[in-house]
């Protein structure tokens, strides 16, 4: 996790979310993915970015965006902390193309806020190895804006994100316990 993130307090005021088409800013590395580091964070190693967006009012779910362009560049969570409802998912059908977070507050490197409006739930289907954070039933537009991370956009509101986590070995999750039990 970014450091510093899991305590900010400010709740971001009048934001909201857009998708561009173009793929003009991201470049993402066909070599970038995520991975499990020991103390249980999912990380990505592609693109970074300096400001943290808190979804769903919780410090475990982390989407990091660019201060300077808004360019949303991916996802990070601390897996201990999460208690995934085990579910079959389906990805929604998407686009690729960019993801921008809009402020009108200054995103000041280093810093971040709480985005509230996003729902704080968990969602893991096993064998598909998806993870959906947000409301997996909830439609719009559709957006990979980070290599296998795909975030679903309803009225420029931002209402879940899905992780495809393939590459990643069933032991390095941290919340296996609560798969095998289900």
């Amino acid at each position: 996790m970014a450091l510093g993130t899991w305590f900010l307090k400010k709740v971001c005021q009048k934001m909201n979310f857009i998708i561009d088409k173009s793929k003009y800013f991201i470049v993402t590395p066909e070599n970038s993915s995520y991975y499990i580091t020991d103390d249980g964070s999912l990380l990505f190693n592609g693109l970074s970015g300096d400001y943290s967006v808190l979804l769903g009012g919780d410090w475990r779910l982390d989407l990091v965006v660019d201060s300077d362009t808004g360019l949303c560049t991916h996802v990070q969570s601390y897996l201990p902390a999460l208690s995934p409802t085990v579910i079959c998912l389906n990805l929604p059908q998407f686009i690729s193309g960019d993801l921008f977070f809009i402020s009108e507050e200054k995103m000041i490197p280093g810093e971040g806020c709480h985005y509230n409006s996003f729902k704080n739930s968990v969602f893991w289907d096993d064998k598909k190895r998806i993870l959906c954070f947000g409301d997996p039933m909830m439609h719009g537009d559709s957006v990979e804006f980070a290599k296998k991370t795909i975030a679903t956009l309803n009225n420029n509101e931002l209402v879940n994100i899905f992780m495809v986590l393939d590459e990643l070995s069933v032991k390095e999750f941290p919340f296996q316990r609560l798969i095998t039990e289900t």
